[in-house]
């Protein structure tokens, strides 16, 4: 039996995992949120953009303003111009994300506009991606990778939304902010949203629902693993409801907990680049898991790669998403053919 889930479903199969582990011989979760960790860094992206986002007559501010299209598209360039040709091919694709380092300061000008950022919008967009911090400076939640798909409708649903009058329609507004109060804090306090977080005092306020819905401890997966249960994680590096590196830093853990060899028997992780949350950027985000985790519970077979196609924004285009550590490296032939690429 098995379970595929994404986000929430993500987080429901790790979940299985650990706590029921006698219900699935294989899980696949897509980009599990693993705790409330996403909620912090959403409240902390809300409230970084709205701070430069533009005030209407009645100094109501409209979050989808903070950014526009084009400047969200000049930074996917820069990080094209700096990272593509990192995995040795320039295909529009960022497979060494963990790599990419981007300073927006090269992306300024005085006013900012269409083809550059303000300074104000830089530095905004640049604590976004770091991630949040509370008063003294510590980490609170992951930050993000730098990955072209920042331009991508899927980046701008969850962060910016696209109302640009009355209430804003970001979906960490519509949807996250509602839950910060009424279901991620304790005692729960209708008052409490992404726009009225406190980094220094309301993290705090999460901390039972952590211990009731998270899923990152866990590295063990004792009940699981000693009934031959299969975990594949995939999450697309353009992710903007639930960070990729959550999903590598919990690899790495599981990776040293048992030894690289003993942990890939068991739970893999399969990163795509240019993919938002669950689907759609400029990625090849088409893709048979479904086929793969029957494979390594039924036959044995662990999944070195998965073939992946491109659908809406990368059409006509298959690459091979591989098990993390690796990535596709172009070792000759058609670059839009998978067989063109080694995992290395």
């Amino acid at each position: 039996s098995y379970f595929i889930g994404c986000g929430g479903g993500g987080r429901q199969g790790m979940m299985f995992t650990q706590r029921f582990p006698a219900l699935y011989d294989g899980v696949i979760a897509q980009a599990p949120a693993m705790g409330t960790g996403a909620t912090i860094a959403a409240a902390w992206t809300v409230q970084q953009l709205m701070a430069v986002a533009r005030a209407d007559a009645q100094g109501f501010r409209h979050l989808a303003t903070a950014l526009s299209d084009a400047q969200l598209q000049r930074v996917a360039d820069e990080v094209l111009d700096r990272c593509d040709a990192a995995d040795g091919l320039v295909d529009g694709l960022v497979g060494d994300t963990a790599l990419c380092r981007i300073d927006l300061r090269r992306l300024t000008c005085p006013a900012g506009g269409q083809a550059c950022l303000s300074a104000a919008q830089a530095q905004a967009l640049s604590r976004v991606m770091a991630g949040p911090v509370n008063r003294d400076g510590s980490r609170l939640s992951m930050g993000w990778p730098w990955d072209p798909g920042i331009a991508a409708p899927g980046w701008r649903a969850w962060n910016l939304g696209t109302a640009t009058r009355g209430e804003p329609d970001a979906r960490h507004l519509t949807q996250t902010s509602g839950a910060a109060g009424f279901v991620h804090a304790t005692p729960p306090d209708p008052t409490l949203t992404l726009l009225s977080f406190d980094f220094d005092r309301d993290p705090l306020r999460l901390d039972a629902d952590q211990r009731l819905f998270g899923t990152a401890s866990d590295v063990l997966l004792k009940g699981f693993r000693q009934r031959g249960g299969r975990l594949m994680l995939i999450h697309g590096m353009a992710d903007p409801a639930s960070s990729a590196f959550e999903t590598v830093d919990y690899q790495q853990r599981v990776n040293a907990a048992h030894g690289d060899a003993a942990a890939s028997r068991f739970v893999r992780s399969f990163l795509v680049p240019g993919m938002n949350h669950c689907a759609g950027g400029p990625a090849t985000d088409a893709f048979d898991g479904l086929s793969a985790i029957v494979d390594w519970v039924e036959r044995g077979v662990a999944p070195d790669r998965l073939v992946a196609h491109g659908t809406a924004m990368r059409p006509g285009i298959a690459r091979p998403l591989c098990a993390y550590p690796k990535i596709a490296r172009h070792v000759g032939g058609d670059p839009a053919r998978a067989d063109a690429f080694a995992c290395r």
